[in-house]
């Protein structure tokens, strides 16, 4: 049975599965279409603490994967709740959405995004940290901020989509605030996959399972590197990548993965 940790907070649920090593945050705030008040922006890096803190308790890497999704099927999440913007308060919601969202993206293992719904503003900035996206056909996505007089800012939008769909279109859909279906944002590169909305669940859970019984080291570092790659030059990017590679020649999963090859059997992975 997963551990439950929802008791421990008010907007959102988790849970983590020591036996597949997949942990689940799910936005839930339904009524809302699980747009993020300053209660869950809060809480949001307290779940991804809680999981880092599985890793640090024990002698092995013990989560493999996360799954962020929301709550019910109209919407993923539709960014900060408009109750919390505005006046005094505004600076700290701008401030905890920065952290929030930077807390998924630099979490160790792979997150996937599970987007059933609309998937709009702060909530397709969200889904953006996340390492995989996965949606239904009929889910809507897209960036209307623009038609409040801003743009999706503060944590990289504005930089990281040119490099899904490419500069002329990542103005496109910023300054129009166009509407992409989760069909058409699969083929554009903005997500991953698109699938029938009753088929999702499956295939988020297929892909999880997949990246859970990979050697979550090497994927930590395949992350981190894929990452870095944003910030640094060909060069100093190739020194990052070797450095982190050295490391991985010494572990146990290393020495499982070289002994299953030459005995011809699945590796066990220990995460060590």
């Amino acid at each position: 049975m997963p551990t439950d940790y929802s008791d421990q907070f008010e907007t959102i649920r988790c849970q983590f599965d020591d036996e597949s090593g997949i942990g689940r945050i799910v936005l839930d705030r339904p009524d809302s279409l699980n747009a993020m008040s300053t209660k869950t922006l809060e809480e949001l890096p307290t779940a991804i603490e809680t999981f880092d803190r599985l890793d640090r308790d024990g002698d092995r890497v013990s989560v493999r994967c996360v799954v962020i999704s929301g709550a019910g099927d109209d919407a993923f999440c539709v960014g900060v709740d408009v109750d919390d913007i505005g006046g005094e308060r505004y600076p700290f919601t701008a401030s905890s959405f920065r952290e929030a969202l930077f807390s998924v993206e630099s979490f160790g293992a792979p997150v996937i995004a599970a987007i059933d719904g609309y998937c709009v503003g702060g909530g397709l900035e969200l889904a953006l940290m996340c390492d995989f996206r996965v949606a239904s056909e009929e889910s809507e996505l897209g960036f209307p901020e623009v038609d409040l007089g801003i743009f999706p800012s503060g944590v990289g939008t504005t930089q990281r989509l040119p490099l899904l769909v490419g500069p002329s279109r990542a103005k496109e859909l910023c300054m129009t605030g166009e509407f992409l279906s989760g069909s058409e944002a699969a083929a554009e590169g903005l997500i991953n996959e698109a699938h029938p909305a009753e088929e999702l669940a499956d295939a988020v859970d297929e892909l999880a399972g997949e990246l859970a019984e990979k050697p979550p080291l090497a994927l930590r570092a395949i992350k981190d590197t894929i990452n870095q790659s944003r910030n640094v030059g060909l060069r100093d990017g190739i020194e990052y990548e070797y450095r982190a590679y050295l490391p991985l020649l010494h572990t146990e999963d290393y020495a499982e993965g070289a002994a299953a090859f030459a005995a011809d059997r699945d590796p066990v992975w220990q995460g060590k």
